[in-house]
């Protein structure tokens, strides 16, 4: 983590009905398949939350929705400017990025996260689709994490959720690294590109 705080509202807005209007045209068994690739190696969440995987690598599992992303660029390009603007980066790139539902009156018990991700990542979420009855609880405090807004979490604070709205909460979780031009390569890659190297 890059930071010793709790939670900071990293974009100030977005098109995220835009963003939302897309994400509704995605079948639903893709959110299936993603789902059960995500949970491959943990079930620790599986049967809470559902996952749509839109630029993910894992040890088992890698998927580039280049089709998705490039309908969601004119909305990323905006998101990632406003990220630059903020951590006063260059070039920031977008290592990987997935929605995910939290359905109603479900949810996540008190956790830790961990990874290697999250010391060497900026991880955003931008709530899609939540209501004031769903509360994100962090480091015992209760937040109200708004629609269009782009909120950085301290997920090594303890943290849970409970969706006690009546409505299925979505979120876009975007991972962002600042991006330095190595000698070995011409041009930064595309946001949208895979990483040939680890990250």
């Amino acid at each position: 983590m890059f930071w010793k705080g709790s939670l900071r509202v990293v974009i100030k807005t977005c098109n995220y009905k835009g963003i939302l209007d897309i994400i509704k045209t995605i079948p639903d068994d893709d959110w299936k398949k993603d789902t059960e690739n995500r949970y491959k190696t943990s079930s620790k969440f599986s049967k809470i939350t559902r996952s749509l995987l839109l630029k993910y690598k894992s040890e088992s599992y890698e998927k580039k929705d280049v089709e998705t992303m490039n309908k969601l660029k004119p909305y990323l390009d905006e998101i990632i400017s406003q990220a630059k603007n903020f951590y006063g980066y260059k070039n920031l790139k977008l290592t990987r990025m997935l929605v995910t539902e939290l359905p109603k009156g479900a949810v996540i018990p008190e956790h830790l996260d961990d990874g290697e991700m999250l010391t060497s990542h900026h991880r955003i979420h931008i709530p899609l689709r939540s209501d004031p009855a769903v509360k994100f609880t962090l480091d015992h405090k209760d937040y109200y994490l708004e629609p269009g807004r782009g909120y950085e979490i301290n997920n090594q604070l303890l943290h849970e959720v409970r969706n006690e709205s009546n409505i299925d909460r979505i979120h876009m979780i975007i991972d962002l690294k600042e991006w330095k031009n190595h000698w070995w390569s011409r041009k930064d890659p595309e946001w949208y590109e895979v990483d040939s190297q680890k990250y």
